[in-house]
């Protein structure tokens, strides 16, 4: 069975906002960027981003994140900007 691979944008509108994206649908390789050139916080936990409070990750601008072989346990991420209006660009099979 061929691999589907899958495009999303999420828009984080608010700054210092959590905002999340749920990679159920793939569960195989994930990659996601800003769009622009800004920091992002991300996490597998939720109320981590916004805050930010630890643990969570920067993906530092002009960086890709890819991740193969997601686990069924880590299907929802989280993301956050201090600059509102930014778009993460998301990519999943």
């Amino acid at each position: 069975m061929a691999q589907i691979l899958r495009h999303a944008n999420v828009t984080l509108t608010n700054a210092n906002t959590e905002y999340s994206f749920d990679f159920s649908q793939g569960l195989g390789k994930i990659q996601f960027q800003c769009r622009t050139a800004f920091d992002i916080r991300y996490s597998y936990e939720t109320g981590k981003v916004a805050g930010p409070t630890a643990p969570y990750f920067t993906l530092k601008s002009g960086s890709v994140y890819s991740w193969n072989n997601l686990t069924a346990g880590r299907t929802q991420v989280y993301f956050a900007c201090a600059v509102a209006g930014k778009v993460m660009e998301i990519e999943y099979i």
